[in-house]
């Protein structure tokens, strides 16, 4: 191909695209850059840097739950209207289906699929994140999508033997699921929340405990008590007040199913997402 360097450079201004691809579209089309913008705009790559370039605020959180496990799923968009067509929901299924079944394990692996409907609707749209629960002995794993696809949440359980697939497992786990999209927990535990976290929220409830007039000897005091409270309950699952009563905390609840089958039970993890968040 003569001056290749030269037809790629034409290429990505006239569309946007990235390098590789233009380079791929050539070699495809022969060096003829026409065949190759059509080529581009065929796979939905034309015009790819403007639409980069627009805000993606909109989107669905998709969850899905099979024999290979559980997973989550953002998909961005620029416009709800996009958001809400058959074809966008059919798209987060399908990044679901594959993020579940181990096949999809980051957002780059999901271009191929999403750059068809980049091309039919002219949003651009991504991938923005995605986890997976894998299947596991002893396990169980429940989701929950919550407000049209703007909220979901995964959350994996463990109980020895059967008590996994028990049905007291399955309703705890859909309790917690509404906890957990209601209230917005950011750990599971208060043991995971990074010490430099913590030291900077008792060194602003300190300082305005100072400016407020308390007395030095008291401060430490009243902080610690500032953090179970106004922290370790908002921000751990497991410290929260439940959705149910708003008085039992969510290891209550988890202790009460441990001795209804007489097993221990536990909830290992979970993810919460929220579109745009």
């Amino acid at each position: 191909m003569a001056d290749s360097n030269s037809l790629i450079l034409e290429l990505r201004q006239k569309t946007g695209a990235g390098f590789m691809d233009c380079k791929k579209a050539l070699t495809e089309s022969n060096g003829k850059v026409e065949d190759a913008l059509t080529i581009l705009r065929k796979k939905g790559l034309a015009d790819a840097a403007k639409r980069a370039a627009r805000t993606m605020k909109e989107g669905k959180v998709g969850c899905l739950v099979n024999a290979g496990g559980g997973a989550i799923v953002e998909v961005s968009c620029e416009t709800d209207f996009v958001a809400r067509t058959p074809d966008f929901e059919a798209l987060v299924t399908k990044l679901a289906e594959k993020t579940a079944a181990g096949t999809l394990s980051n957002p780059e692996g999901a271009k191929d699929d999403i750059a068809p409907l980049i091309a039919k609707l002219g949003e651009n749209i991504t991938l923005r994140r995605l986890e997976r629960f894998p299947a596991q002995k002893d396990r169980f794993v429940g989701a929950y999508v919550h407000h049209g696809g703007k909220i979901g949440a995964l959350i994996e359980m463990a109980a020895p033997g059967d008590a996994a697939k028990s049905d007291v497992i399955a309703a705890l786990s859909k309790e917690i699921l509404l906890q957990i999209v209601g209230f917005s927990p950011r750990y599971l535990k208060r043991e995971e929340v990074p010490a430099d976290v913590i030291a900077k929220e008792k060194e602003i409830h300190a300082e305005v405990l100072r400016k407020e007039g308390k007395p030095d000897a008291a401060i430490a005091k009243i902080v610690e008590g500032k953090i179970n409270k106004l922290f370790y309950q908002a921000f751990c699952l497991l410290d929260q007040l439940s959705v149910r009563d708003n008085k039992t905390p969510v290891s209550k609840l988890i202790e009460d199913a441990g001795k209804q089958l007489g097993q221990p039970v536990t909830v290992t993890r979970f993810a919460r997402y929220q579109v745009g968040e």
